[in-house]
């Protein structure tokens, strides 16, 4: 009897079937056979259609499951290729882009510490040849943690000369690195890296600019792709890095060829003025040998004059009397204006000294008041002094003192007309004491102010000028008050406005001794004193 199995029928041994119940062996090919006690019959015809059928939509569901899968993989796999190369392209355009060298390697170490879902990053740079590389910029730890980090010792980092990728799946169980040397004296200790990347960045002449340097605390992390991304990454990297590179150089050269230019205008320019100067200078020296020679011929044509006058006639009392004068105060004039040179040559050769004492200014200041009075008396012009007197204890020369004073006075008598009035103020604050002249003259241009106190200066240099002089008084003042450790200046609102000298002098220390007299450092001559200001001053308004 045939019992139905499946799309099989099996005939039960117990059953009488050709009276032998004798168990017939299958033919393999008819699909007959025995099987724990059971013999398989051969389906009927009329299920077989039905069971090639069924074979054949198994294999058409399975053949379409494995077809959807593999599907499925390729289009993951396809867009993550298309992922990768847009990040590619995003990060090459933007180091392309990028010409600062600093902010490059940075955009480049964070970029790729992404990409390969590396816990950090690291770029090493190339310095000197034959120096291990140096770490440049690091992304994901920070710098001091790196540092600290007991990492091996991988060829591309100590030999810049190594353009051998490295990519290590488990350094714990590496042969190469996992017993690295003692790091900085530390105990040996499983390393806390475990997945490391690292690839060189070649420039296109075969130089190794640097390293990428990518690692993980599990095994396993960095693919063949992720090397194949990195590598890529690295190429782009290098370019940038030489065209970072050569655009600093060309910054560099433009700043040293703008450097050089700047300096090269600054030496034109100051070889310009130097010229200009020493033009200046020419013309000033010309201008003042004229002055000179001028100044010095007055009074020398004056006492020829009255000299012949007195040799070759008979002159009475009175004209005797005005020749004599009139010598005296030439010669006098003259004696002025060769001490004036002295001067000034003592002041450039360095050989100006000062006899300094303690002394009273308000004694110096009435000395010349009383030099300077009568000529001031002669044009008219009111001198006025605040206050009247005072007494104001300073540490200085007193022949130098009055000499500033009288230079100043003798300037804005000179230059004051008839009816103006000539001022002389005395101030004093903490540690300082203020030496004023003011006048109601002429004043100074505002052209002219800077370079009053220069010498062989004058606003009017002309031998036709209606004043002489040979522009002389306000650079010894200067240099005199300098001297005393004082400052001068002049002020004046322009032309016809009147003008202002202040002379400021320190005060004396307490430690100074009242009545110690200093003693000149050069052999000035002092034979004169103050008589060779009042002999100046007869004639200050005009010389004859």
């Amino acid at each position: 009897m045939c019992v139905r199995q499946g799309s099989h029928y099996v005939r039960d041994s117990g059953a009488a079937s050709g009276g032998n119940g004798t168990e017939r062996s299958a033919n393999l090919e008819t699909g007959e056979g025995t099987s724990m006690g059971r013999t398989l019959c051969p389906p009927d015809r009329r299920v077989r259609p039905l069971h090639h059928l069924a074979r054949g939509l198994a294999g058409v569901v399975l053949d379409a499951y494995f077809s959807d899968s593999r599907k499925r993989s390729a289009e993951r796999s396809l867009r993550e290729e298309i992922r990768i190369n847009e990040t590619l392209q995003r990060i090459g355009a933007a180091l392309a882009a990028e010409l600062d060298l600093d902010k490059l390697v940075e955009k480049l170490t964070d970029e790729a510490t992404v990409l390969t879902d590396a816990q950090f990053g690291a770029f090493f740079y190339a310095g000197q040849a034959g120096e291990p590389l140096t770490l440049y910029s690091l992304a994901g730890i920070p710098r001091e943690r790196f540092e600290r980090l007991p990492l091996p010792r991988f060829p591309v980092l100590s030999t810049p000369t190594s353009e051998r990728v490295v990519r290590v799946d488990d350094l714990h169980v590496d042969a190469r690195y996992g017993n690295p040397p003692l790091h900085h004296g530390a105990p040996r200790a499983p390393l806390p890296v475990r997945s490391c990347l690292v690839v060189p960045v070649v420039s296109r002449c075969g130089k190794v600019l640097g390293a990428l340097f990518f690692g993980h605390a599990e095994p396993r992390v960095f693919t063949e792709r992720d090397e194949r991304v990195v590598v890529g990454i690295a190429g782009q990297a290098a370019v940038a890095i030489d065209n970072a590179r050569l655009y600093k150089a060309s910054e560099g050269a433009r700043r040293q060829a703008e450097e050089a230019h700047r300096q090269a205008e600054e030496a034109r320019a100051q070889a310009e003025a130097a010229r200009r100067q020493a033009e200046e200078a020419s013309r000033l020296r010309d201008e003042f040998l004229s002055l000179v020679s001028h100044e010095l011929r007055t009074p020398i044509t004056a006492i020829m004059g009255w000299t012949q006058v007195l040799a070759t006639r008979e002159c009475d009392a009175e004209t005797r009397k005005r020749a004599l004068g009139a010598l005296d105060r030439n010669v006098r004039t003259q004696m002025r204006i060769i001490d004036d040179l002295l001067d000034v040559s003592r002041i450039i050769t360095g050989k100006l000294g000062l006899a300094q004492r303690r002394m009273d200014l308000g004694d110096v200041v009435q000395a010349v008041l009383d030099v300077v009075r009568p000529a001031a008396l002669a044009k008219g012009i009111e001198l006025h002094v605040t206050p009247e007197r005072s007494s104001i204890p300073v540490f200085g020369d007193p022949d130098r003192l009055r000499q500033i004073l009288w230079n100043l006075l003798a300037n804005a008598i000179k230059f004051t007309p008839r009816g103006g009035r000539v001022e002389v103020e005395i101030t004093r604050d903490e540690g300082f004491v203020h030496l004023i002249v003011r006048d109601t003259g002429k004043g100074i241009s505002a052209g002219f102010l800077p370079y009053v106190f220069d010498r062989f200066r004058q606003a009017d240099s002309s031998a036709s000028r209606p004043q002489g002089g040979l522009g002389l008084g306000l650079a010894i003042v200067r240099h005199l008050v300098e001297m005393h450790g004082g400052t001068v200046k002049a002020e004046s609102a322009g032309s016809d406005h009147g003008a202002t000298f202040t002379v400021t002098l320190p005060l004396p220390q307490e430690a100074r001794d009242a009545g110690h007299d200093g003693e000149a450092k050069t052999g000035d001559y002092r034979s004169e004193g103050s008589s060779r200001y009042a002999a100046a001053v007869e004639h200050v308004p005009r010389r004859t």
